[in-house]
């Protein structure tokens, strides 16, 4: 069963924060695309007049609790929070306490109640690895746990600092567009939904879904992106941007062909998706058989996912493990190579 395209406001009120603070990485990783200018302009703008107190909260209490956030989205989605207001009050309503056991809830963190501070830390640096994070952002995390007062009080003022200066004189525009959008992408999921997953969604084949209720949620700062979430009474949520509507283009597929052959002409990317055809790999897996640092790793399959060929599942100790979509794959070279004969001809 799939439920309706949903918008809210609160994901992309996290997401834009993301976006800024990992602004360098876009052009790279988005070179097959087209990015919205008024969002790059509005990242600049921010970046430029932020004030050198609230760019350094950010950078720490967002940037290095960038999964915590996370958890921010699950918790204003799950409770059907769509007013960022709403979601800055109730978590200034929280104690400390709430908004770390929301953090082990919404990742599905498996620490014991009666858990050590060691024990802890044992599985706040198993789930960075998992998504491929540099384990020097557990101590972030665990200050959360070691003073989960002052570090939600500081949390929640960065938040709606933000919100004041930047984002609330923005809000209004970026409904308005994401309005129109969203009425778009459900006339396209309900003219062809196998062509409207193909295209809109990475990281999972559109067949593991297909007895499940799907939650899907347009959003617009994370323009190109594809985030999933599956929880234990089998519903999935899938977070993607509207800007993967370029894919529709035909243009893009001739691009598609381009990065495909870039992608193989790289060692390492090319080992990836040879071993990745073969087994499923756990990332870190995967990164210590080629030799190469988790950090590097999390780079190649970024640039390599928005060609939409890997697919992820939950394995043992709910680690994330990657495996090339063999489909997928083999459609875009039948497609390159039909394209390259049928022009010949």
């Amino acid at each position: 069963m799939v439920s309706d395209i949903n918008y809210n406001i609160v994901i992309d009120f996290i997401q834009s924060i993301t976006r800024i603070i990992n602004a360098n990485e876009w052009p790279d990783y988005a070179k097959r695309f087209k990015l919205n200018n008024d969002i790059s302009e509005y990242v600049k703008y921010v970046q430029d007049n932020m004030d050198p107190i609230l760019k350094r909260d950010m950078e720490y209490y967002c940037g290095k609790f960038c999964k915590g956030l996370f958890a921010v989205i699950f918790y204003a989605i799950d409770e059907d929070i769509n007013d960022i207001g709403i979601l800055l009050d109730n978590m200034d309503k929280m104690s400390g306490e709430d908004l770390v056991n929301i953090i082990i809830q919404k990742l599905e963190l498996d620490i014991p109640e009666d858990a050590s501070e060691k024990q802890i830390q044992t599985v706040i640096e198993d789930d960075l690895r998992n998504d491929m994070q540099d384990l020097d952002k557990v101590e972030i995390y665990m200050d959360y746990f070691r003073y989960p007062n002052e570090m939600k009080e500081r949390l929640v003022i960065t938040l709606r600092e933000y919100y004041n200066k930047f984002f609330e004189s923005i809000e209004q525009e970026v409904k308005d567009f994401m309005d129109k959008k969203l009425n778009e992408h459900r006339l396209l999921i309900k003219e062809d939904y196998d062509k409207f997953f193909d295209n809109m969604v990475m990281l999972i084949d559109k067949d593991v879904v297909i007895d499940k209720e799907v939650k899907f949620y347009i959003c617009y700062f994370s323009e190109i992106g594809c985030g999933l979430r599956y929880t234990e009474d089998g519903v999935y949520t899938i977070t993607y941007g509207y800007g993967l509507e370029q894919k529709y283009d035909d243009n893009m597929k001739k691009m598609e062909y381009r990065e495909l052959i870039k992608l193989l002409n790289d060692d390492n990317r090319f080992k990836i998706i040879d071993l990745l055809g073969k087994r499923s790999w756990y990332s870190k897996e995967l990164a210590d058989h080629l030799g190469i640092t988790t950090a590097t790793m999390s780079y190649h399959i970024k640039k390599m996912s928005t060609l939409g060929i890997f697919d992820i599942e939950t394995g043992k100790n709910k680690r994330l493990y990657y495996r090339l979509n063999k489909n997928k794959f083999i459609k875009i070279v039948n497609n390159m190579l039909f394209d390259i004969i049928d022009a010949q001809e």
